[in-house]
């Protein structure tokens, strides 16, 4: 008969026996892989999916169990650029990496994101490419001006209603055409003037900005309906004196040139209110004179 200690023996082997398969097992973990990280300095941090590890030392590389897939590295070191690299992991097997942190820090990089963070797609700016190159807004374009002036004609106060406008290059050339008509008479006469419109802008993104604008053309004066005018006839023509002469007899071409300065404030992208001084030479005597101006100008 067997003694009493033996089965206490046996059972304790089949007991040990049982418990250690389970462990070596998962000592062993088949279905994991192993990431050999090594780096320098060795004293730089290592985040594996966020969790931070401690560095692989001078001993030897750091070595990691994970699971089969893709895991993100990322290596930081003070006054070191960092290092960050998605690695994907296989079943059973090794992945070395071996790492080396350049000097210097990467000029305004941003944060790294955190592991795996859900990002929905940036969207991105019309005026953005994908290269990273961003353009500007077009700097060209259209605009007209309403403009209201107040003149002197023939040593009178005169009005003048008109308007410019044209294409502006690169938010700064201006080149149109302008037209205006005297809306009062000065001794029963009215004018109007007509020609290409040349402006250059000073400060062209400032609130408050300076114009140089300029004028040359032609135009014509006329006298009003049922208004006469005295002209002295001459000796030759009998009987000599000054006798009224009607409109149609009055009508004469003339040439102009009116260069202004213009302040301009500026309302809005599309909107500027602008008051200029000018001078208006032309080539006809009276007509000649210093100007006022305010205008409001739409566009580009």
């Amino acid at each position: 008969m067997l003694p009493h200690r033996f089965f206490v023996r046996v059972a304790l082997c089949v007991l040990s026996l049982g418990l250690s398969v389970p462990v070596a097992a998962a000592q062993q973990r088949p279905d994991f892989g192993t990431l050999s990280i090594q780096v320098r300095p060795p004293s730089a941090e290592i985040f594996i999916d966020g969790e931070r590890w401690n560095g692989s030392g001078e001993s030897g590389p750091l070595q990691v169990q994970l699971s089969p897939g893709t895991h993100r590295v990322e290596i930081r070191s003070a006054g070191r650029q960092t290092f960050s690299r998605d690695v994907t992991i296989h079943s059973g097997e090794t992945t070395p990496l071996n790492v080396s942190l350049t000097q210097g820090d990467a000029p305004d990089a941003p944060p790294a994101p955190p592991p795996f963070e859900h990002r929905p797609p940036t969207a991105q700016s019309p005026t953005a490419t994908t290269s990273g190159i961003v353009r500007t807004e077009a700097e060209d374009g259209f605009m007209i001006a309403p403009d209201f002036r107040v003149t002197e004609i023939n040593h009178q106060t005169a009005q003048m209603v008109g308007a410019y406008g044209g294409y502006v290059f690169a938010k700064q050339l201006l080149i149109g055409a302008g037209a205006y008509w005297q809306a009062n008479t000065t001794d029963g006469a009215r004018m109007f003037y007509t020609g290409p419109v040349v402006g250059w802008r000073l400060f062209p993104d400032s609130t408050v900005g300076l114009n140089l604008h300029g004028l040359v053309g032609g135009g014509w004066r006329y006298l009003d309906d049922n208004v006469y005018y005295w002209m002295i006839r001459s000796d030759r023509l009998p009987p000599p004196g000054i006798r009224p002469v009607p409109r149609g007899w009055y009508n004469s071409g003339f040439f102009v040139a009116e260069p202004e300065a213009q302040v301009v404030v500026r309302l809005g992208s599309w909107a500027r209110l602008q008051g200029g001084v000018g001078y208006r030479a032309t080539s006809t005597d009276g007509l000649s004179g210093a100007s006022g101006s305010v205008s409001m100008q739409f566009g580009r």
